[in-house]
Protein backbone atom coordinates (compact mmCIF):
# COMPACT_ATOMS: atom_id res chain seq x y z
CA UNK A 1 0.00 0.00 0.00
CA UNK A 2 2.83 2.32 0.87
CA UNK A 3 4.51 1.63 -2.48
CA UNK A 4 1.30 2.47 -4.37
CA UNK A 5 0.99 5.70 -2.41
CA UNK A 6 4.57 6.54 -3.32
CA UNK A 7 3.75 6.08 -7.01
CA UNK A 8 0.47 8.03 -6.97
CA UNK A 9 1.76 11.08 -5.08
CA UNK A 10 4.33 12.18 -7.71
CA UNK A 11 1.76 11.65 -10.45
CA UNK A 12 -0.79 13.86 -8.67
CA UNK A 13 1.85 16.54 -8.11
CA UNK A 14 2.80 16.42 -11.79
CA UNK A 15 -0.84 16.86 -12.88
CA UNK A 16 -1.35 19.75 -10.48
CA UNK A 17 1.82 21.51 -11.60
CA UNK A 18 0.92 21.00 -15.25
CA UNK A 19 -2.54 22.49 -14.70
CA UNK A 20 -0.98 25.39 -12.79
CA UNK A 21 1.37 26.11 -15.73
CA UNK A 22 -1.53 26.00 -18.14
CA UNK A 23 -3.46 28.41 -15.93
CA UNK A 24 -0.52 30.83 -15.87
CA UNK A 25 0.18 30.87 -19.63
CA UNK A 26 -2.45 31.49 -22.28
CA UNK A 27 -1.79 30.42 -25.84
CA UNK A 28 -3.26 32.58 -28.61
CA UNK A 29 -3.16 31.33 -32.20
CA UNK A 30 -4.05 33.35 -35.26
CA UNK A 31 -3.20 34.89 -38.61
CA UNK A 32 -2.16 38.40 -39.64
CA UNK A 33 -3.74 39.51 -42.92
CA UNK A 34 -3.75 42.58 -45.14
CA UNK A 35 -6.82 44.73 -44.58
CA UNK A 36 -6.85 45.61 -48.27
CA UNK A 37 -6.35 42.22 -49.97
CA UNK A 38 -7.01 39.76 -47.10
CA UNK A 39 -3.73 38.02 -48.03
CA UNK A 40 -1.48 36.69 -45.23
CA UNK A 41 1.31 39.00 -44.04
CA UNK A 42 4.55 37.06 -43.46
CA UNK A 43 7.41 38.24 -41.21
CA UNK A 44 5.16 40.58 -39.18
CA UNK A 45 6.47 41.30 -35.68
CA UNK A 46 3.99 40.78 -32.83
CA UNK A 47 5.00 42.14 -29.44
CA UNK A 48 3.19 42.16 -26.11
CA UNK A 49 2.83 45.82 -25.27
CA UNK A 50 5.08 46.99 -22.44
CA UNK A 51 7.34 43.92 -22.63
CA UNK A 52 10.04 42.47 -24.86
CA UNK A 53 8.05 39.27 -25.34
CA UNK A 54 6.65 38.45 -28.73
CA UNK A 55 6.81 36.39 -31.89
CA UNK A 56 6.65 36.74 -35.69
CA UNK A 57 4.32 35.39 -38.34
CA UNK A 58 5.54 32.59 -40.60
CA UNK A 59 5.43 32.56 -44.41
CA UNK A 60 1.66 31.92 -44.25
CA UNK A 61 1.02 34.78 -41.85
CA UNK A 62 0.29 32.39 -38.95
CA UNK A 63 1.51 32.87 -35.39
CA UNK A 64 1.33 31.43 -31.89
CA UNK A 65 1.67 33.85 -28.98
CA UNK A 66 1.92 32.91 -25.30
CA UNK A 67 0.46 35.43 -22.83
CA UNK A 68 1.05 35.51 -19.11
CA UNK A 69 -2.35 37.07 -18.47
CA UNK A 70 -5.51 38.42 -20.05
CA UNK A 71 -6.43 41.14 -20.85
CA UNK A 72 -3.30 42.11 -22.79
CA UNK A 73 -2.39 44.44 -25.64
CA UNK A 74 -0.32 43.33 -28.63
CA UNK A 75 1.52 45.58 -31.09
CA UNK A 76 2.00 44.49 -34.71
CA UNK A 77 4.51 46.05 -37.10
CA UNK A 78 5.73 45.15 -40.59
CA UNK A 79 7.48 47.03 -43.39
CA UNK A 80 4.90 48.40 -45.80
CA UNK A 81 2.07 48.38 -43.23
CA UNK A 82 0.78 50.79 -40.62
CA UNK A 83 1.58 50.11 -36.97
CA UNK A 84 -1.41 48.43 -35.24
CA UNK A 85 -2.55 47.67 -31.67
CA UNK A 86 -5.03 45.00 -30.58
CA UNK A 87 -6.52 44.31 -27.14
CA UNK A 88 -6.84 40.61 -26.26
CA UNK A 89 -9.75 40.46 -23.80
CA UNK A 90 -10.39 36.73 -23.68
CA UNK A 91 -9.02 33.45 -24.94
CA UNK A 92 -10.56 32.42 -28.26
CA UNK A 93 -11.43 28.83 -29.04
CA UNK A 94 -10.60 29.44 -32.71
CA UNK A 95 -7.62 31.19 -34.34
CA UNK A 96 -7.96 34.96 -34.40
CA UNK A 97 -7.49 37.12 -37.48
CA UNK A 98 -5.60 40.41 -37.03
CA UNK A 99 -5.57 42.95 -39.86
CA UNK A 100 -2.82 45.34 -40.97
CA UNK A 101 -3.50 48.33 -43.18
CA UNK A 102 -1.00 48.79 -46.07
CA UNK A 103 0.77 52.14 -46.10
CA UNK A 104 -0.20 54.17 -49.16
CA UNK A 105 2.85 56.11 -50.36
CA UNK A 106 1.48 58.89 -52.50
CA UNK A 107 3.22 61.61 -54.49
CA UNK A 108 1.05 63.93 -56.57
CA UNK A 109 -1.92 61.60 -56.04
CA UNK A 110 -0.04 58.68 -57.66
CA UNK A 111 0.92 55.62 -55.62
CA UNK A 112 4.57 54.65 -55.96
CA UNK A 113 3.54 51.19 -57.16
CA UNK A 114 2.31 52.90 -60.34
CA UNK A 115 5.91 53.77 -61.35
CA UNK A 116 6.91 51.69 -64.35
CA UNK A 117 9.49 49.12 -63.28
CA UNK A 118 11.00 45.82 -64.41
CA UNK A 119 12.48 43.04 -62.31
CA UNK A 120 15.66 42.16 -64.21
CA UNK A 121 16.73 39.30 -61.95
CA UNK A 122 14.83 37.45 -59.24
CA UNK A 123 15.60 33.90 -58.16
CA UNK A 124 14.22 31.86 -55.25
CA UNK A 125 17.56 30.07 -54.92
CA UNK A 126 20.15 32.76 -55.65
CA UNK A 127 20.40 36.26 -54.20
CA UNK A 128 22.11 39.25 -55.85
CA UNK A 129 25.17 40.31 -53.87
CA UNK A 130 26.26 43.22 -56.09
CA UNK A 131 25.92 44.64 -59.60
CA UNK A 132 27.54 47.14 -61.97
CA UNK A 133 26.60 48.64 -65.32
CA UNK A 134 28.96 47.52 -68.08
CA UNK A 135 28.13 49.50 -71.21
CA UNK A 136 24.59 48.58 -72.25
CA UNK A 137 24.72 45.44 -70.11
CA UNK A 138 24.44 44.67 -66.39
CA UNK A 139 26.86 42.34 -64.61
CA UNK A 140 25.85 40.75 -61.28
CA UNK A 141 27.34 38.68 -58.49
CA UNK A 142 24.81 36.05 -57.39
CA UNK A 143 25.16 33.58 -54.52
CA UNK A 144 23.41 31.10 -52.26
CA UNK A 145 24.22 29.15 -49.08
CA UNK A 146 26.09 32.07 -47.45
CA UNK A 147 28.18 32.58 -50.60
CA UNK A 148 29.39 28.96 -50.69
CA UNK A 149 27.97 28.79 -54.20
CA UNK A 150 28.36 31.88 -56.34
CA UNK A 151 28.69 32.99 -59.93
CA UNK A 152 28.58 35.96 -62.26
CA UNK A 153 25.66 36.70 -64.57
CA UNK A 154 25.63 39.18 -67.46
CA UNK A 155 22.25 40.57 -68.54
CA UNK A 156 21.15 42.90 -71.29
CA UNK A 157 19.24 46.01 -70.24
CA UNK A 158 16.10 44.17 -71.26
CA UNK A 159 16.83 41.34 -68.84
CA UNK A 160 18.07 38.70 -71.32
CA UNK A 161 20.85 36.45 -69.99
CA UNK A 162 24.00 36.87 -72.10
CA UNK A 163 26.53 34.86 -70.10
CA UNK A 164 26.92 32.92 -66.85
CA UNK A 165 30.35 32.06 -65.46
CA UNK A 166 31.89 30.52 -62.33
CA UNK A 167 34.06 32.86 -60.29
CA UNK A 168 37.85 32.52 -60.19
CA UNK A 169 37.97 32.99 -56.41
CA UNK A 170 35.58 32.38 -53.54
CA UNK A 171 33.96 33.71 -51.50
CA UNK A 172 32.90 36.80 -53.49
CA UNK A 173 33.13 40.27 -52.00
CA UNK A 174 31.95 42.98 -54.39
CA UNK A 175 32.16 44.56 -57.85
CA UNK A 176 34.09 47.76 -58.50
CA UNK A 177 34.00 50.13 -61.49
CA UNK A 178 37.05 52.27 -62.26
CA UNK A 179 37.34 55.66 -63.98
CA UNK A 180 37.77 53.96 -67.38
CA UNK A 181 34.45 52.08 -66.89
CA UNK A 182 36.23 48.76 -66.41
CA UNK A 183 34.41 46.45 -63.99
CA UNK A 184 36.52 44.48 -61.51
CA UNK A 185 35.51 41.49 -59.41
CA UNK A 186 36.81 41.52 -55.82
CA UNK A 187 37.22 38.20 -54.02
CA UNK A 188 37.66 37.96 -50.26
CA UNK A 189 40.96 36.24 -50.94
CA UNK A 190 42.36 39.74 -51.67
CA UNK A 191 42.49 39.27 -55.45
CA UNK A 192 40.83 41.53 -58.05
CA UNK A 193 39.97 40.44 -61.61
CA UNK A 194 38.95 42.66 -64.52
CA UNK A 195 35.70 41.45 -66.13
CA UNK A 196 35.54 41.25 -69.92
CA UNK A 197 32.62 40.14 -72.08
CA UNK A 198 33.38 38.49 -75.41
CA UNK A 199 30.16 38.88 -77.47
CA UNK A 200 31.31 36.46 -80.16
CA UNK A 201 31.92 33.58 -77.75
CA UNK A 202 29.27 34.89 -75.34
CA UNK A 203 31.57 34.37 -72.39
CA UNK A 204 32.70 36.41 -69.41
CA UNK A 205 36.45 36.35 -68.92
CA UNK A 206 38.44 37.39 -65.87
CA UNK A 207 41.61 39.22 -66.90
CA UNK A 208 44.69 40.72 -65.25
CA UNK A 209 44.44 39.32 -61.69
CA UNK A 210 46.02 41.70 -59.22
CA UNK A 211 45.79 42.51 -55.54
CA UNK A 212 42.87 44.58 -54.33
CA UNK A 213 45.27 46.80 -52.40
CA UNK A 214 47.16 47.69 -55.60
CA UNK A 215 43.95 48.50 -57.47
CA UNK A 216 42.64 50.64 -54.63
CA UNK A 217 45.94 52.52 -54.38
CA UNK A 218 46.78 53.16 -58.03
CA UNK A 219 43.46 53.11 -59.92
CA UNK A 220 40.51 53.81 -57.63
CA UNK A 221 41.54 57.36 -56.57
CA UNK A 222 40.97 58.73 -60.10
CA UNK A 223 37.50 60.07 -60.90
CA UNK A 224 37.53 60.40 -64.70
CA UNK A 225 39.71 61.17 -67.72
CA UNK A 226 39.65 64.24 -70.00
CA UNK A 227 42.10 64.49 -72.92
CA UNK A 228 44.72 62.25 -71.37
CA UNK A 229 44.44 63.84 -67.93
CA UNK A 230 43.39 61.75 -64.95
CA UNK A 231 41.41 63.86 -62.46
CA UNK A 232 41.23 63.25 -58.71
CA UNK A 233 40.46 65.01 -55.43
CA UNK A 234 42.23 65.20 -52.10
CA UNK A 235 40.78 66.19 -48.74
CA UNK A 236 42.56 69.06 -47.03
CA UNK A 237 42.36 70.63 -43.59
CA UNK A 238 40.95 67.46 -42.05
CA UNK A 239 38.11 67.27 -44.57
CA UNK A 240 36.98 70.89 -44.28
CA UNK A 241 38.19 71.47 -47.83
CA UNK A 242 39.17 69.76 -51.05
CA UNK A 243 41.83 70.14 -53.71
CA UNK A 244 41.11 69.25 -57.32
CA UNK A 245 44.04 68.02 -59.37
CA UNK A 246 44.95 65.96 -62.40
CA UNK A 247 47.83 63.76 -63.41
CA UNK A 248 49.17 63.74 -66.97
CA UNK A 249 52.00 61.79 -68.54
CA UNK A 250 53.82 64.91 -69.66
CA UNK A 251 53.14 67.30 -66.77
CA UNK A 252 52.84 64.98 -63.77
CA UNK A 253 50.59 66.05 -60.90
CA UNK A 254 49.03 69.51 -61.09
CA UNK A 255 46.59 71.14 -58.65
CA UNK A 256 44.01 73.36 -60.33
CA UNK A 257 41.52 74.35 -57.61
CA UNK A 258 41.18 74.54 -53.82
CA UNK A 259 37.87 74.92 -52.03
CA UNK A 260 37.27 75.43 -48.30
CA UNK A 261 33.95 75.13 -46.53
CA UNK A 262 34.19 78.41 -44.62
CA UNK A 263 30.78 77.96 -42.99
CA UNK A 264 31.72 74.64 -41.46
CA UNK A 265 35.14 75.94 -40.41
CA UNK A 266 33.36 78.75 -38.56
CA UNK A 267 30.96 76.28 -36.91
CA UNK A 268 33.84 74.08 -35.85
CA UNK A 269 35.76 77.07 -34.47
CA UNK A 270 32.70 78.08 -32.42
CA UNK A 271 32.42 74.54 -31.05
CA UNK A 272 36.07 74.45 -30.08
CA UNK A 273 35.97 77.89 -28.44
CA UNK A 274 32.99 76.77 -26.39
CA UNK A 275 34.74 73.52 -25.45
CA UNK A 276 37.98 75.23 -24.45
CA UNK A 277 36.09 77.88 -22.49
CA UNK A 278 34.01 75.25 -20.71
CA UNK A 279 37.21 73.53 -19.63
CA UNK A 280 38.81 76.73 -18.34
CA UNK A 281 41.23 77.31 -21.24
CA UNK A 282 42.71 80.80 -21.40
CA UNK A 283 43.01 82.77 -24.62
CA UNK A 284 41.16 82.70 -27.91
CA UNK A 285 40.99 79.74 -30.21
CA UNK A 286 43.35 79.72 -33.22
CA UNK A 287 42.39 77.58 -36.20
CA UNK A 288 45.42 75.57 -37.39
CA UNK A 289 46.91 75.89 -40.83
CA UNK A 290 47.62 72.20 -41.22
CA UNK A 291 45.63 68.99 -40.75
CA UNK A 292 43.17 69.25 -37.86
CA UNK A 293 43.70 65.63 -36.96
CA UNK A 294 47.33 66.31 -36.07
CA UNK A 295 46.36 68.86 -33.40
CA UNK A 296 46.18 67.35 -29.92
CA UNK A 297 43.95 70.15 -28.65
CA UNK A 298 41.23 68.99 -31.07
CA UNK A 299 40.99 65.69 -29.23
CA UNK A 300 38.09 66.67 -26.97
CA UNK A 301 37.26 63.11 -25.90
CA UNK A 302 36.87 62.11 -22.26
CA UNK A 303 39.85 60.05 -21.00
CA UNK A 304 39.20 56.34 -20.54
CA UNK A 305 39.96 56.68 -16.80
CA UNK A 306 37.09 59.16 -16.51
CA UNK A 307 34.58 56.93 -18.26
CA UNK A 308 35.30 57.99 -21.84
CA UNK A 309 34.22 55.67 -24.62
CA UNK A 310 35.48 57.15 -27.90
CA UNK A 311 39.18 57.58 -27.27
CA UNK A 312 41.45 59.53 -29.57
CA UNK A 313 39.25 59.13 -32.67
CA UNK A 314 36.30 61.14 -31.38
CA UNK A 315 37.50 64.35 -33.03
CA UNK A 316 37.65 62.54 -36.36
CA UNK A 317 34.14 61.13 -35.87
CA UNK A 318 32.93 64.62 -34.93
CA UNK A 319 34.27 66.09 -38.15
CA UNK A 320 33.09 63.51 -40.63
CA UNK A 321 29.85 62.29 -39.08
CA UNK A 322 28.46 65.50 -37.63
CA UNK A 323 29.35 67.80 -40.51
CA UNK A 324 29.06 65.24 -43.32
CA UNK A 325 30.95 67.31 -45.88
CA UNK A 326 31.00 66.13 -49.49
CA UNK A 327 32.47 67.78 -52.61
CA UNK A 328 31.18 65.96 -55.72
CA UNK A 329 33.18 66.55 -58.92
CA UNK A 330 31.54 65.06 -62.03
CA UNK A 331 32.59 65.07 -65.68
CA UNK A 332 29.97 66.60 -67.98
CA UNK A 333 31.82 66.32 -71.31
CA UNK A 334 35.33 66.71 -72.73
CA UNK A 335 35.21 70.45 -72.09
CA UNK A 336 33.63 70.83 -68.65
CA UNK A 337 32.95 69.34 -65.24
CA UNK A 338 30.52 70.19 -62.44
CA UNK A 339 31.84 70.92 -58.93
CA UNK A 340 29.23 70.99 -56.15
CA UNK A 341 30.43 73.67 -53.75
CA UNK A 342 27.91 73.15 -50.95
CA UNK A 343 29.84 75.50 -48.67
CA UNK A 344 29.03 78.39 -51.00
CA UNK A 345 25.64 77.04 -52.16
CA UNK A 346 26.82 76.84 -55.77
CA UNK A 347 27.38 74.46 -58.64
CA UNK A 348 30.54 75.63 -60.35
CA UNK A 349 30.95 74.62 -63.98
CA UNK A 350 34.71 74.31 -64.54
CA UNK A 351 36.84 73.95 -67.64
CA UNK A 352 39.56 71.24 -67.73
CA UNK A 353 42.06 73.70 -66.19
CA UNK A 354 39.80 74.42 -63.19
CA UNK A 355 38.66 77.86 -64.35
CA UNK A 356 35.04 78.75 -63.56
CA UNK A 357 32.90 78.91 -66.70
CA UNK A 358 29.65 79.65 -64.86
CA UNK A 359 27.99 79.28 -61.47
CA UNK A 360 24.52 78.06 -60.57
CA UNK A 361 22.97 78.84 -57.16
CA UNK A 362 21.53 75.81 -55.32
CA UNK A 363 19.51 75.34 -52.14
CA UNK A 364 18.18 71.77 -52.37
CA UNK A 365 20.89 70.52 -49.99
CA UNK A 366 19.27 72.54 -47.22
CA UNK A 367 15.98 70.72 -47.57
CA UNK A 368 14.76 68.69 -44.60
CA UNK A 369 11.66 68.14 -42.51
CA UNK A 370 10.21 71.53 -41.65
CA UNK A 371 12.55 73.41 -44.01
CA UNK A 372 11.64 74.22 -47.59
CA UNK A 373 14.23 76.40 -49.36
CA UNK A 374 12.78 75.58 -52.78
CA UNK A 375 9.51 77.38 -52.17
CA UNK A 376 6.12 76.62 -50.66
CA UNK A 377 4.98 74.85 -53.83
CA UNK A 378 7.69 72.18 -53.65
CA UNK A 379 5.47 69.29 -52.59
CA UNK A 380 8.31 66.86 -51.93
CA UNK A 381 9.85 68.83 -49.07
CA UNK A 382 6.45 69.97 -47.82
CA UNK A 383 5.58 66.26 -47.47
CA UNK A 384 8.53 65.62 -45.13
CA UNK A 385 11.25 64.44 -47.50
CA UNK A 386 14.84 65.21 -46.51
CA UNK A 387 17.92 65.51 -48.68
CA UNK A 388 19.90 62.26 -48.99
CA UNK A 389 23.39 63.83 -49.46
CA UNK A 390 24.07 62.02 -52.75
CA UNK A 391 24.63 63.19 -56.32
CA UNK A 392 23.98 60.61 -59.05
CA UNK A 393 25.34 60.75 -62.59
CA UNK A 394 23.64 59.18 -65.59
CA UNK A 395 26.62 57.36 -67.07
CA UNK A 396 25.30 57.72 -70.63
CA UNK A 397 23.79 61.21 -70.77
CA UNK A 398 25.65 62.82 -67.82
CA UNK A 399 22.41 64.26 -66.53
CA UNK A 400 22.77 64.77 -62.78
CA UNK A 401 20.33 63.78 -60.05
CA UNK A 402 20.05 63.95 -56.29
CA UNK A 403 17.96 61.93 -53.85
CA UNK A 404 15.51 62.64 -51.04
CA UNK A 405 14.53 60.18 -48.30
CA UNK A 406 11.42 59.50 -46.25
CA UNK A 407 10.57 56.45 -44.12
CA UNK A 408 12.51 53.98 -46.25
CA UNK A 409 11.44 55.53 -49.55
CA UNK A 410 13.81 57.16 -52.05
CA UNK A 411 12.89 59.93 -54.46
CA UNK A 412 15.20 60.70 -57.40
CA UNK A 413 15.13 64.30 -58.67
CA UNK A 414 16.91 65.67 -61.73
CA UNK A 415 19.07 68.79 -61.30
CA UNK A 416 18.74 71.57 -63.87
CA UNK A 417 22.34 72.72 -64.38
CA UNK A 418 21.16 76.08 -65.75
CA UNK A 419 18.90 77.07 -62.85
CA UNK A 420 19.86 74.75 -59.96
CA UNK A 421 16.21 73.74 -59.59
CA UNK A 422 14.93 70.18 -59.30
CA UNK A 423 12.18 68.41 -61.19
CA UNK A 424 9.18 66.88 -59.42
CA UNK A 425 11.02 63.60 -59.00
CA UNK A 426 10.35 59.87 -59.22
CA UNK A 427 9.75 57.69 -56.17
CA UNK A 428 11.39 54.27 -56.42
CA UNK A 429 8.56 51.72 -56.05
CA UNK A 430 10.33 49.64 -53.38
CA UNK A 431 11.29 50.36 -49.79
CA UNK A 432 14.96 50.60 -48.78
CA UNK A 433 16.57 50.21 -52.24
CA UNK A 434 20.32 49.67 -52.28
CA UNK A 435 23.09 50.83 -54.67
CA UNK A 436 21.17 53.09 -57.05
CA UNK A 437 22.74 53.56 -60.50
CA UNK A 438 21.30 55.63 -63.37
CA UNK A 439 21.75 54.87 -67.06
CA UNK A 440 19.87 56.32 -70.05
CA UNK A 441 17.04 57.65 -67.90
CA UNK A 442 16.52 54.45 -65.90
CA UNK A 443 17.40 53.75 -62.27
CA UNK A 444 18.88 50.35 -61.40
CA UNK A 445 18.90 49.15 -57.80
CA UNK A 446 18.81 46.16 -55.46
CA UNK A 447 15.86 45.45 -53.20
CA UNK A 448 14.08 42.66 -51.37
CA UNK A 449 10.78 42.02 -49.70
CA UNK A 450 10.45 42.14 -45.91
CA UNK A 451 12.06 39.32 -43.96
CA UNK A 452 15.64 38.20 -43.58
CA UNK A 453 15.00 35.00 -45.54
CA UNK A 454 14.13 36.81 -48.75
CA UNK A 455 16.64 37.09 -51.60
CA UNK A 456 17.90 40.35 -53.10
CA UNK A 457 16.70 41.07 -56.63
CA UNK A 458 17.77 43.53 -59.34
CA UNK A 459 15.14 46.01 -60.51
CA UNK A 460 15.06 48.98 -62.85
CA UNK A 461 12.50 51.75 -63.19
CA UNK A 462 11.98 54.72 -65.49
CA UNK A 463 12.68 58.15 -64.07
CA UNK A 464 11.77 61.57 -65.35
Amino acid sequence: MSSIRNLILPFVLFVLLHQLCLAQSIKIMGTVRSELTNKPVPEANIRIYGTKQGTATDKNGDFTLVLDQIPATVVISCIGYDYAKYDILKKSATPVVLLLRPISYILKEVEISAVSHTVLYEDKTFSVLDFELMGDNVVMLVFRNVAKRAGMVLLSRGGDTLAVEDLPGLPPDMLCKDFLSNVHYYAKTGKAYQCYYDPERQTLDFLHPTSIDSLEKFVRPYLFRISGRLYFQEKVLGGFGTSIAYFSKDGGKRYIKNSMNDKKISEYRDDMEFYLGWNGAIGSYVFPSDDIESEERFNFSIPQGEGGAYGKNEARAHQFEFYNMIYPLIKLNEDSMAFFNFGSDLIEILDPDGRVISTVPISFHKGSVGINPLGKNDRAINDGWRWGTRILDDEATHNLYTIFLRSGMVMIRKIDLKTGKLDEGTVIPFLFPEKIKIYKGEAYFLCKESGITENWKLVKCSIR
